[in-house]
């Protein structure tokens, strides 16, 4: 009688969540912003979950699934990172390959792990992609959409004229609260990168849009605003007034487009317009840094190769050597 083969008993993959929540909560400790916050827990999560559900060796000798935290190894990272290129985009993937090696770096220091797993890694290869910049005939569509006097369209003309004066980051224009706003001076007080605070200047016409905003929002909120409350509220009444996240911000965005019946546009869009229409006025490369919060120039070429060409027409323009003949 032939022996029955026994099948080897499941392998008891290593449960990433617990630890991934150790750091979030050392994020939070150390002021992390909200936004980097989603950032990383996400990319922790998706990883966490691709240990447990999909992983597989790729060939006989790869590694196996960890079934401990040590055993983590740059093979289970790089499939991760495959992965993410395949479902996603190359970019979102390296997102998720730098939030992770902060996770690392974290595990490293806080004595959990002997090795960064991906201390040999580099980075996904990011193709250079040129962002539209918004033309001004969009932007006049997309202005006429929230030209009227109800509390949305006040809300809305002030959060876009906002991006557009500013260049702020998402995150940085909706996680706001009224004390970050200085009306006088023209200033909003932002929470950048790396938890770094600074102030971004707006102009006159976008300070009458905020004022007016604010304005409506006590009158929606039947009550005066304080300096702790947050700066942008859904348009539900008062009893069901809920804070306007960078999901409602995105939403917004999307269906004042519908309305202008233009292309969707992406908030970070709002970005490289602001730097492109900054360095076609003529503005200075240090001004602008300290406004948009780069602490590298590298970040002014990136942003600035959105329609560099307008740019370069508008300069030949003015200093044509055979026009300055005449």
């Amino acid at each position: 009688m032939a022996s029955e083969e026994i099948e080897p008993e499941p392998i008891e993959r290593y449960d990433l969540a617990p630890m991934a929540a150790s750091w979030v909560r050392s994020l939070r400790s150390r002021n992390a912003s909200d936004n980097t916050i989603r950032i990383y827990s996400g990319a922790a999560k998706a990883f966490g979950k691709f240990l447990l559900e999909e992983y597989e060796p790729a060939a006989e000798g790869s590694k196996e699934p960890p079934t401990e935290l040590g055993e983590i190894h740059r093979e289970h990272v790089e499939a991760y990172v495959t992965t993410t290129i395949a479902r996603t985009s190359a970019s979102n993937a390296h997102v998720h390959y730098r939030s992770l090696k902060t996770m690392f770096n974290w595990l490293v220091d806080e004595e959990e792990i002997d090795k960064h797993p991906m201390r040999t890694m580099k980075p996904p290869t990011l193709a250079e992609v040129e962002v539209p910049v918004i033309s001004d005939t969009e932007l006049s569509r997309l202005f006429q959409t929230c030209r009227g006097k109800s509390y949305a369209e006040r809300r809305d003309a002030a959060i876009l004229l906002l991006f557009l004066d500013t260049g702020v980051r998402l995150a940085e224009l909706a996680d706001r609260r009224v004390g970050d706003l200085d009306l006088d001076l023209c200033v909003l007080r932002v929470l950048g990168k790396k938890s770094k605070w600074r102030t971004v200047p707006f102009g006159k016409t976008t300070a009458l849009a905020l004022d007016r905003y604010m304005r409506a929002a006590a009158k929606h909120k039947g009550k005066p605003l304080d300096a702790d409350m947050w700066l942008w509220w859904g348009a539900g009444g008062r009893h069901v007034m809920h804070r306007f996240t960078i999901w409602g911000v995105g939403q917004m965005l999307k269906n004042r487009c519908a309305q202008a019946q233009i292309t969707a546009l992406h908030p970070h869009q709002f970005r490289h317009t602001f730097a492109h229409k900054w360095k076609l006025s003529g503005g200075s490369d240090d001004d602008l840094m300290r406004i948009t919060g780069w602490s590298s120039r590298e970040m002014i070429n990136r942003y600035g190769a959105s329609a560099g060409s307008e740019r370069a027409r508008a300069a030949h323009a003015r200093l044509s050597p055979v026009d300055s003949l005449r």
